[in-house]
């Protein structure tokens, strides 16, 4: 991806998109109220609200019957991870690297966790929570800093879903959190304002940088130049 490409309004419009092309963000409302937005994955209910979660946003292998199972796999990585990970107030242009590398760690964990167990034929067949489920936990408990993905994004980025491409992909969107800190600043406010800019106070900016990926990337839309929303614009 082309950080030059990346535009304040792209990302405004990508935004709106991404909610008229999926119910994906009101799920979301629906999870951060079930957890009165104080996720703790230490508390049984809040991983069950975690994973009603996960399958509103496309992990159907976690399926239903199998939440006791991912739920006790979650509930063991976080008591021996959740020490590693940063405050959870931290937005990403503020990590360090070594921050970063802890993160990838603690994702590399968790993707190889059990989510589902099936018999078939006598055999017993085991599920891993996978790339794409550990990316969503991570953006669960850390939506300032840790991006969600999936496998249209990897593609895209060049990743294979191995914690090293993880931490590359975090780098990677470090970059554009930097890239749009001097966008806003040009406009003269601070990045923190922008999901208020956005009329979206309670979103954060990773959100709306991963909204912007997966119009972009995962549905493939084209989105209008800087020219064309001005012209847009003009006409109002």
């Amino acid at each position: 991806m082309d950080i030059e490409d990346v535009t304040l309004g792209k990302i405004a419009v990508a935004g709106l998109l991404f909610d008229s092309l999926t119910p994906y963000n009101a799920s979301l409302v629906d999870f951060r109220s079930a957890t009165g937005d104080r996720l703790d994955l230490v508390i049984k209910e809040h991983r069950g609200a975690l994973l009603n979660w996960l399958n509103n946003w496309g992990c159907r292998h976690l399926s239903k019957d199998q939440h006791p199972v991912a739920s006790e796999s979650i509930f063991d990585w976080y008591r021996n991870n959740s020490a590693t990970l940063f405050s959870n107030d931290t937005p990403l242009w503020r990590l360090e690297d070594q921050e970063i590398e802890a993160a990838a760690n603690a994702y590399g964990s968790l993707r190889d966790k059990i989510g589902a167990t099936h018999y078939r034929h006598g055999n017993k067949l085991e599920v891993h929570i996978g790339p794409t489920a550990a990316s969503k936990v991570l953006f669960a408990i850390r939506p300032k800093a840790l991006m969600p993905w999936d496998e249209a994004m990897r593609i895209a980025f060049k990743c294979d879903g191995n914690p090293e491409s993880y931490f590359d992909y975090l780098m990677e969107i470090r970059n554009i959190t930097l890239h749009i800190g001097e966008l806003c600043r040009n406009k003269g406010f601070q990045i923190y304002d922008l999901p208020q800019r956005l009329g979206r106070e309670n979103s954060t900016v990773l959100a709306f940088i991963n909204e912007y990926i997966w119009v972009t990337v995962t549905r493939k839309v084209k989105l209008p130049s800087s020219e064309t929303l001005a012209q847009w614009a003009s006409l109002d």
